[in-house]
């Protein structure tokens, strides 16, 4: 169902706040300030580097002239028409429709320097173990992961009320958030990412907390 909120059901009347950095609170600003910040250091110089969830295309004009070639994948045909417009203006671009559990279908072994799994893309997963090691399986260095931090229930309510994503349940023992478009968002702690990890084949390099509110790892295999 969290297609529906993907495909804009909580902004048909106007822009997708969601993914707008520029509508959201403080902290998260902060959080996007910082991320772009360590991603731009990481992947300068690259050959190949893919974004699974490209979204609207957020990182695109910040992180495509730093490298040779930028991919990105998303399900969503909302999200795949805003990027591709955002994509127009670098010839280095690539944008595909299509599904992070057919990756391996898509593009051979190792066809990427680095990945990026960013803004909570894998909490939006129903299966994070199955999506990482897809994306495991086309990355030939590191996986960069950012997702909720648990403990910051009260910073994502504000921020999805700012934002206007409509929220129907939160499971405040497992700190997941429903929306009423249906969106199921998960959050993390070091330990379940290194849980997670580790039943991918992977290891965490490296952590950090952004802004105070988001958590973001370096896989490796």
């Amino acid at each position: 169902m969290e297609g529906s909120f993907f495909e804009g059901k909580d902004f048909a009347k106007g822009e997708f706040k969601a993914l707008i950095p520029k509508y959201y609170p403080q902290k998260y600003k902060k959080y996007i300030q910082e991320e772009t910040k360590f991603l731009r250091q990481k992947i300068r110089g690259q050959n190949r580097v893919l974004e699974a969830g490209v979204g609207i295309g957020r990182l695109i004009p910040v992180l495509a002239p730093l490298i040779k070639e930028f991919v990105g994948i998303d399900k969503a045909k909302l999200m795949v028409k805003k990027s591709k417009e955002v994509a127009k203006k670098y010839q280095n671009v690539r944008i595909v429709e299509g599904k992070l559990e057919k990756l391996n279908k898509i593009f051979s072994k190792d066809y990427f320097d680095f990945s990026l799994c960013v803004w909570n893309t894998l909490g939006n997963v129903q299966n994070e173990v199955g999506i990482l090691k897809k994306i495991s399986g086309v990355t030939k260095k590191s996986i960069f992961v950012t997702v909720y931090k648990k403990g910051t229930i009260k910073k994502r309510k504000e921020w999805y009320e700012k934002v206007g994503v409509s929220i129907r349940r939160i499971d405040t023992k497992k700190e997941i958030f429903y929306s009423k478009s249906g969106l199921k968002s998960k959050s993390y702690n070091l330990k379940d990412l290194r849980i997670i990890a580790k039943k991918s084949g992977l290891k965490i390099k490296q952590s950090k907390v952004l802004g105070g509110v988001i958590l973001l790892v370096e896989l490796i295999k």
